[in-house]
C-alpha cells in the first residue's frame, strides 16, 4: 500500500488527476492546490492550507446531500432525511472515499510519518489485507481532504450549489440511498426509535473477530427493553461504510422490531 501513502511530487499531474476524477476543470487551480495542502507543509501558511476549504466543504456537502434527498424522497420525515445525509457525510464514509480514489498521496505535507502510518493502517484494514479488530478509527485527515476538495469546487464555481452537488455525486459514489440504508437492520431500528422518541443505545462488535466468527451484537436498549442479537460479516469493499457485520438473522430482527413496536404502543 506504499502508493497509497506516498507523495505525488508532480503537482500538475496531481491536479489533472483530481479534475478527471471530479469531471470538473478548475478555473483557479490555486484553490485545488490549497485543498491539497496540509498544515505541516512548509510552503503553506495559515491562509494557504486546506483548513478553510475543509470548513466550507463540510457545510456544503451536508447541504448538497440534504437538498438531494429532500427532492428525491418527499415521503421521508426529518429523522429519516437526517439519517441519509449523515450516512453520506460521515467521517468514515468520506475517509473511504479518499482511500478509494487514492487522494492521500496528492496531499502536500511534511514530516508526517505518524500520520502516514495511521493512514496506511486504515487502508490495510478497510481493504482486508490485514485482520482488523473492528475499532480502528478513520484518520480525520482523509475526510478532510474530501471536504476540502468539495469546498474548492464550491468556491471555484462561484458558490454554485447545483454544480457542487453534481461533483459530490461523482466523488462520493456509491451514494447511500434510502433502499441501501434500510438494508442495514441497525439503521432501521435507529430510525424507528427516533421516530417514536425511543433511544437505541449502541451496537457492539466482538474484539478481534474475524470474518467467520459469530459475535454478539447489542442491538437496542430502551428504558423497558434491552436485548442482544447475533451477527457476523466483513467489509464489502473499500468504498463501503462498515455495515455488513451488523447483519442479523432475520427472525431475531423481526422479534426485536415487534418488541420495540409493542413498547411504543404501550406508551
Amino acid at each position: 500500500m506504499q502508493q497509497q501513502t506516498g507523495f505525488v511530487a508532480n503537482r500538475e499531474a496531481a491536479a489533472e488527476r483530481v479534475e478527471r476524477l471530479l469531471r470538473y476543470d478548475f478555473k483557479d487551480r490555486a484553490l485545488l492546490e490549497e485543498a491539497l495542502t496540509h498544515s505541516t507543509d512548509p510552503r503553506g501558511s495559515r491562509e494557504a492550507t486546506y483548513q478553510r476549504l475543509e470548513f466550507i466543504g463540510d457545510a456544503v456537502l451536508g447541504l448538497a446531500f440534504a437538498s438531494l434527498f429532500y427532492d428525491d424522497y418527499p415521503d421521508l420525515d426529518e429523522g429519516e432525511l437526517t439519517a441519509l445525509r449523515s450516512a453520506n457525510t460521515a467521517e468514515e464514509k468520506l475517509a473511504r472515499v479518499a482511500v478509494r480514489h487514492g487522494l492521500y498521496p496528492l496531499l502536500r505535507r511534511h514530516n508526517c510519518a505518524p500520520l502516514d502510518r495511521m493512514v496506511r493502517d486504515f487502508i490495510n484494514s478497510v481493504s482486508g489485507t490485514v485482520p482488523s479488530s473492528g475499532d480502528l478509527k478513520a484518520p480525520k485527515v482523509l475526510a478532510d481532504i474530501v471536504e476540502a476538495i468539495a469546498g474548492a469546487v464550491y468556491v471555484d464555481s462561484n458558490f454554485d450549489l447545483d454544480r457542487l452537488q453534481e461533483v459530490a455525486l461523482v466523488l462520493c459514489a456509491p451514494i447511500i440511498t434510502k433502499e441501501r440504508l434500510y438494508k442495514d437492520p441497525v439503521s432501521t431500528l435507529k430510525l424507528l426509535g427516533r421516530k417514536h422518541r425511543k433511544k437505541l443505545v449502541s451496537v457492539l462488535k466482538v474484539p478481534n473477530a474475524t470474518i467467520d466468527e459469530l459475535g454478539n451484537v447489542l442491538v437496542c436498549e430502551t428504558k423497558q427493553v434491552s436485548t442482544t442479537g447475533l451477527g457476523n460479516g466483513s467489509e464489502d469493499e473499500v468504498g463501503e461504510p462498515k455495515t455488513s457485520w451488523i447483519w442479523l438473522r432475520i427472525p431475531i430482527l423481526l422479534i426485536l422490531i415487534l418488541i420495540l413496536c409493542n413498547v411504543v404502543n404501550q406508551n
